[in-house]
């Protein structure tokens, strides 16, 4: 009897303490991949992709339902959930089945998850995806691992601004990106990389997040930033190796 009431305490204390260590974030609880692939063999919750359409049909994580961030109805739909349920957020990285969860909870919903760094953290870990129509997905700004390693191991200073169309924080850097482009042609190539349509090479470097901005010379990594950036930083970092 004691050993059962000990074996009872042990357990108690484990998930009691693994409950105090939950990442919190504007009332949202951040998992990793592995945390989020037990919680959602949960059957009596709901599970959502808040990415695009063409987001999802190019790939998603297996019985999970979609509903696009970007639709003006978005938070409409978003309410209809119920409240009574778990509720597990994915998106690419993180950022928008975030700032749903922050929504959810500030209207009244508890045990709102999310997938901290998105499926792009997912497929890091090589966990399975149901793979599907990847043509709808834009092929701008592609870039392979031979396109990337030929790119970097020259003698002039190349930028590369990783980046995804869906990305607020991506889009808001754009037209600085840009004008740095006009303003240091012949002094620094400026390219960007679409996360999306760069798989393979997203998978190379280990990436979970973009924005992600790098500054090589002669295949030497010389600055790297995960998330924005200002424009004084940037000119900063391309004057130190001029």
């Amino acid at each position: 009897m004691k050993k059962i009431l000990n074996i009872l305490i042990i357990t108690v204390f484990f998930y009691t303490a693994n409950a105090q260590n939950q990442k919190l974030e504007d009332g949202v609880i951040q998992v990793n991949s592995i945390e989020f692939k037990e919680l959602i063999k949960n059957k009596n919750a709901t599970f959502l992709d808040v990415r695009t359409k063409s987001e999802f049909s190019a790939e998603h994580i297996e019985n999970s339902g979609q509903l696009n961030y970007y639709a003006l109805d978005f938070k409409k739909k978003l309410l209809l959930l119920p409240k009574d349920q778990p509720i597990y957020l994915y998106c690419n990285t993180g950022y928008r089945s975030q700032r749903a969860g922050r929504y959810l909870v500030k209207n009244g919903y508890k045990n709102v998850y999310n997938l901290e760094h998105g499926i792009m953290e997912w497929n890091l870990t090589e966990l399975p995806v149901v793979e599907g129509d990847k043509s709808l997905l834009i092929k701008e700004n592609s870039m392979s691992v031979n396109d990337f390693k030929n790119l970097i191991a020259t003698d002039t200073l190349v930028f590369i601004d990783f980046y995804a169309p869906w990305c607020g924080p991506c889009r808001k850097m754009m037209p600085m990106i840009d004008s740095l482009k006009t303003e240091y042609h012949g002094k620094v190539k400026i390219v960007k990389a679409n996360s999306d349509v760069s798989k393979k090479l997203v998978k190379e470097l280990k990436l979970i997040g973009v924005p992600y901005l790098v500054l090589y010379k002669n295949s030497e990594l010389l600055f790297e930033r995960n998330g924005m950036a200002t424009r004084e930083e940037l000119i900063t970092e391309f004057k130190k190796y001029k």
